[in-house]
């Protein structure tokens, strides 16, 4: 499986709009929040990630949560109906 950074998010009312993210040693790209469910369900690690360099500092990884019928990506394990990127050091 990947290890994918997130190196950023767009939310809009508790949902992930976009993602910027990076795989190893290739260019950033964006991403949909159906793209990154995808991922995270077929198993890709995807990370928050802050600092550049060899000063990266990597945050939880995405996680898909169910509530109800609905699934939200969250880096932390709550049952909250919303999505949620904590970077680290935010």
């Amino acid at each position: 499986m990947a290890d994918i950074d997130i190196l950023h998010a767009h939310l809009n009312a508790g949902r992930i709009q976009t993602l910027e993210v990076r795989f190893k040693n290739a260019e950033a790209r964006t991403v949909t929040r159906e793209t990154a469910l995808s991922w995270a369900r077929e198993g890709h690690s995807l990370i928050p990630i802050a600092g550049h360099g060899h000063h990266v500092t990597r945050g939880h990884a995405l996680s898909a949560i169910e509530v109800g019928e609905e699934v939200f990506l969250r880096t932390d394990t709550r049952a909250d109906a919303n999505d949620c990127v904590d970077f680290p050091g935010h």
